[in-house]
């Protein structure tokens, strides 16, 4: 062989040493992995595991009233929706079977359906629904029916008679009736009547159901408003919680003072049966106008919610006040104020009396057989032609609360002041300056002079007087009275 020879030999030779050299250090590498490698692992010419299929979205089924992801039938979840919960949108407010409802409660109902099917503006959707709804379930407003008393299974007239099927109204009250509880004897009231006949008198308490049986229909015939009134601790408030466990929403507690007040709080009154005041102040009224219009309600009164236009609404709302003194109007003098009111007074409680703290659950527990008794209170008034069991002592109370805050009768009564007769006259200026002479003797706060010619000429028949713009006083004609003179006059 030639050198060049030789050299290509031993270079090729060396290069298949090398190729055996690297292929026995692959190998080794490759038995120290699977030397490594968890026994159950090892599997001599196992397949490769084929990777899992893909797997695919389920796209969720959309309801009938939904058009896309997006877009919802509004006019068909409307017709699902009131099929499932029928409503009547009256005056702008939802109402059901069971009377109004909480718009709270409605707008979460709805939220909790559509969230099933709807991706994106839930809440602009949900308020979006809402507004449909008032337009959906429009109907003219349902005027008052003092036919019936609706209750939670049925309906009551006033003769007695039960109709165990409910239909659409806006005073539904709390309570589940039993046409048998009549047959069962005594179904009065043991526990509620026993506390009463301790708080009031015998002719009080009726006076009490009466009004109470009044409450249950939408009028205002009986053209009364009650004020029940004691030192304190009588338990007297304790009436107001089994009203509110009767009435439910049909009644609402508010300041007395608030009605004349405050414009926006007459809006609360709307389409309910009852206002109770359980702690009336005693600041004297500042005007009577409304609550005189509330009172004596027969026709629609404005009414204002805030942020809102004024309307007009017809309120039967009846008030329960409970305070421990009587209104009193502070330019009001008239008998159209006092004349609306029933004052009673409580009995003094005795000494050793102790306070049960869980009476009103044992009225409420009565609470089926309170609503007979009032039920009986209405029956009767209804039966005298809603003129109102008023006892002698509660009569007094009104003439006692017009007396304090009118003073001008004891004035003409004194006879040491003034006295009457067919020739006799008097200006008007020496009479309100002899009525101011007799308050400072008596320690009394005057009347404005306006007040107090405007109350003497309002009540000139009582008197048998009559208001003149000729009465003679030196040389001149001024305005006065005739009938009436001065006994005693300051000099």
């Amino acid at each position: 062989m030639s050198e060049n020879t030789n050299e290509s030999f031993m270079n090729g030779e060396n290069e298949e040493q090398e190729l055996e050299r690297l292929r026995a250090e692959v190998e080794a590498e490759m038995e120290q992995d699977i030397a490594m490698m968890p026994s159950d692992e090892v599997q001599n010419d196992a397949p490769l595991p084929e990777p899992p299929p893909e797997k695919k979205k389920q796209e969720r089924e959309l309801p009938d009233w939904m058009v896309d992801k997006l877009t919802i039938n509004e006019m068909k979840f409307c017709k699902m929706f009131t099929e499932k919960h029928p409503l009547k949108c009256i005056g702008g407010r939802f109402y059901d079977y069971d009377g109004l409802v909480d718009e709270n409660a409605l707008g979460n109902e709805i939220y909790r359906m559509l969230r099933q099917a709807v991706w994106f503006g839930l809440p602009k959707k949900v308020t979006l629904i809402m507004d449909t709804l008032r337009h959906y379930c429009y109907s003219k407003p349902l005027l008052p029916d003092t036919r019936y008393i609706h209750l939670l299974n049925g309906k009551l007239d006033l003769n007695g008679n039960f109709y165990p099927h409910k239909e659409f109204c806006i005073n539904r009250l709390n309570v589940w009736y039993k046409p048998d509880i009549w047959n069962t004897g005594a179904y009065y009231p043991e526990k509620f009547l026993t506390f009463l006949l301790e708080l009031l008198t015998p002719e009080d308490v009726n006076t009490l159901q009466e009004y109470l049986g009044y409450l249950l229909i939408p009028s205002t015939k009986g053209q009364k408003m009650m004020f029940i009134i004691g030192q304190g601790g009588e338990g007297k408030s304790r009436i107001a919680i089994v009203l509110r466990e009767i009435f439910g929403d049909n009644m609402i507690t508010g300041n007395f003072q608030r009605i004349e007040n405050d414009r926006f709080f007459r809006y609360n009154l709307k389409d309910k049966l009852l206002m109770v005041d359980d702690d009336m102040q005693m600041s004297a009224l500042p005007s009577t106008g409304y609550i005189k219009n509330l009172v004596t309600a027969e026709i629609p009164i404005d009414v204002e919610a805030k942020g809102k236009q004024s309307e007009q609404a017809l309120l039967y709302t009846r008030l329960l006040c409970f305070g421990n003194g009587s209104p009193k109007a502070l330019y009001d003098k008239s008998q159209g104020f006092s004349r609306r009111m029933i004052i009673l007074t409580t009995l003094t409680p005795p000494e050793n009396r102790v306070v049960d703290p869980h009476i009103a659950d044992k009225f409420i527990a009565e609470k089926d057989k309170i609503f007979c008794w009032m039920f009986d209170g209405l029956r009767r008034l209804i039966a005298n032609n809603y003129r109102f069991t008023i006892s002698d002592k509660a009569k007094l109370n009104v003439k006692e609360t017009m007396q304090d805050s009118c003073n001008i009768p004891d004035y003409l009564s004194d006879s040491s002041r003034v006295n009457y007769g067919e020739k006799l006259c008097v200006t008007s200026s020496a009479l309100y300056d002899s009525y101011n002479r007799w308050c400072e003797d008596n320690a009394l706060t005057a009347l404005k002079r306006e007040t107090f010619i405007s109350w003497v000429k309002q009540n000139e028949d009582k008197y048998s007087i009559a208001y003149s713009t000729n009465i003679a006083s030196n040389g001149k004609n001024v305005r006065g009275f005739k009938g009436i003179a001065l006994t005693f006059s300051y000099q």
